[in-house]
């Protein structure tokens, strides 16, 4: 997953690339480059954030978890653990409706529906709720969080 995060990544910065030459070399605006590029800035964002979830190595501040004692900890992570997944599974629900709603809708330039755009949140929701749920699952696969 992070692979292809990373290849949306190059492609969006070849579309930046490929907007900016034809914005200031050949002075013809490309409104292609820039819808495409955002929508590859919003999948590669997604599904590294996913891949970020799935290592267990988003963003925290351990003060407060560092004072309890090893139950406490475990405790403490289990409960943020099931607000993730909460969040994950809202995602794949409601992502999915979403992309399903906006497959009739079309994008302003580019030739692909709306849905496809949308189609990202419930993919990303489902590969974090894997993941956290075998977190829950089998509690030695924790890694930045001990």
């Amino acid at each position: 997953m992070l692979g292809i995060a990373a290849a949306l990544s190059a492609v969006y910065l070849g579309a930046i690339a490929v907007q900016v030459f034809y914005r200031y070399v050949l002075e013809i605006p490309s409104p292609w480059t820039e819808e495409m590029a955002r929508y590859l800035f919003i999948w590669s964002a997604f599904l590294a954030a996913a891949v970020s979830v799935g290592r267990d190595d988003q963003f925290h501040i351990p003060l407060l978890i560092e004072k309890l004692p090893r139950a406490g900890r475990r405790f403490m992570h289990v409960c943020i653990d099931l607000l993730q997944l909460t969040f994950a599974l809202i995602m794949v629900r409601y992502g999915s409706l979403m992309a399903n709603r906006m497959m009739m809708a079309r994008a302003p330039v580019l030739p692909l529906p709306q849905g496809i755009v949308y189609m990202v949140i419930p993919i990303a929701g489902a590969y974090m709720a894997v993941h956290i749920a075998c977190r829950l699952i089998v509690p030695g696969l924790r890694t930045s969080r001990a």
